[in-house]
């Protein structure tokens, strides 16, 4: 893997941990998928918490110059969606992320501390 697209996901990982999001999991998609290479997925509190959780990464992401490319989910926000090119982050409330168990659907499940210790 890209040296710099692990950086990029350990510093969305460290920015969904400083707003309170939790069960993050990142998903290597690249030999399944055309339109990005990982997931990450993770979960709020309620739909005000995801908002923030997306809020923070947008801002962020701008102040690293860092592309989203699109945002959806943001009236309801019990999915969120941000796409950061060859990162897609999803973020869930609870209910709705048992609901559609979207990480099962991928069979490269890696943990966050699975990445930290690659380096």
């Amino acid at each position: 893997m890209d040296n710099i697209l692990i950086e990029k996901i350990k510093i969305i990982e460290s920015w969904l941990i400083e707003k309170k999001a939790f069960d993050i999991i990142s998903v290597d998609v690249s030999e399944k998928c055309s339109f990005t290479e990982y997931l990450i997925v993770c979960t709020g509190m309620a739909t005000l918490h995801n908002r923030a959780i997306a809020d923070y990464i947008v801002e962020k992401a701008h102040e690293h110059n860092i592309r989203i490319l699109g945002k959806e989910g943001f009236t309801a926000s019990t999915w969120i969606l941000l796409d950061l090119n060859d990162v897609i982050v999803h973020i869930f409330t609870s209910e709705t992320r048992t609901m559609y168990q979207l990480e099962d659907l991928w069979t490269n499940r890696i943990k966050k501390q699975d990445i930290d210790n690659e380096n």
